[in-house]
């Protein structure tokens, strides 16, 4: 009974009756009622548009925090006693990042993402720079007799390196700022900024090369937990550049 009251009450001559009690015509009783709908769908549609825009926001706050974690596995060994490896857990995490930050960005204009790729590749260069900086990173073995060797354990800038013809350390270091320096250019000129993308993409690949040096020439006594470090923050800001520049 409620449902047929309710339609014969939307009915025309209903509608005049309305508008002649209201004061106002027939057309604009049907005006109200529509704009009335509309209201609650435009109601609907901001309330739906909240959420997505919530789900986006979660989504790359947890991509954030992971790569803020995985950079903290990283930088780990120095604040660490022990040469662990628990830094490569840090390698796993940020590929994770990575991998979910490449999923949701798919499809959509990669403007902004391959600058937040670069972005990101510039930080983990950073990272290896501070940690070419402290004196973690570079090995020198000192044969203190026939029989017995002493270790030590200097920045990749001390000089030291070269006196005793161990130039890779310093060369990483150098690349390194390069890199990082190239990439502030390449950021601020993003568009116009090919060849540029190209240099830097080089210049890390070289210094790649060059922080695994000490690895072939004296074994895993030339390497620390941290050189390791550096290695996998290069390693990573490789893969960025290539993905940044690959959709570029």
């Amino acid at each position: 009974m409620i449902k047929y009251f309710v339609k014969d009450f939307q009915t025309p001559h209903c509608l005049k009756s309305i508008g002649d009690i209201l004061g106002a015509s027939a057309s604009d009783c049907c005006l109200a009622k529509t704009e009335d709908v509309g209201m609650k769908e435009q109601i609907a549609k901001i309330f739906l548009e909240s959420l997505i825009y919530s789900k986006r926001m979660l989504t790359s706050a947890i991509s954030v925090i992971l790569f803020i974690i995985g950079i903290a596995f990283i930088i780990s060994p120095l604040f660490m006693i022990s040469q662990s490896y628990t830094w490569t857990s840090g390698l796993v995490i940020i590929t994770v990042a990575i991998l979910s930050i490449y999923i949701r960005k798919k499809g959509a204009s990669m403007k902004t993402s391959n600058r937040v790729y670069y972005l990101s590749a510039l930080l983990l260069q950073g990272v290896a720079f501070v940690l070419e900086i402290l004196p973690v990173g570079a090995v020198m073995v000192f044969a203190t007799s026939p029989t017995e060797r002493s270790i030590k354990v200097y920045s990749y800038f001390n000089i030291l390196h070269v006196g005793y013809a161990n130039f890779s350390p310093l060369l990483t270091g150098i690349l390194t700022i390069l890199s990082i320096l190239l990439g502030v250019g390449a950021l601020f000129k993003f568009k116009k900024a090919a060849e540029l993308k190209k240099a830097i993409f080089i210049c890390s690949i070289i210094s790649l090369l060059f922080s695994i040096t000490p690895l072939f020439l004296f074994g895993t006594i030339g390497m620390t937990a941290a050189s390791y470090a550096v290695f996998g923050a290069i390693f990573l800001s490789i893969c960025l550049q290539a993905v940044a520049n690959r959709q570029a």
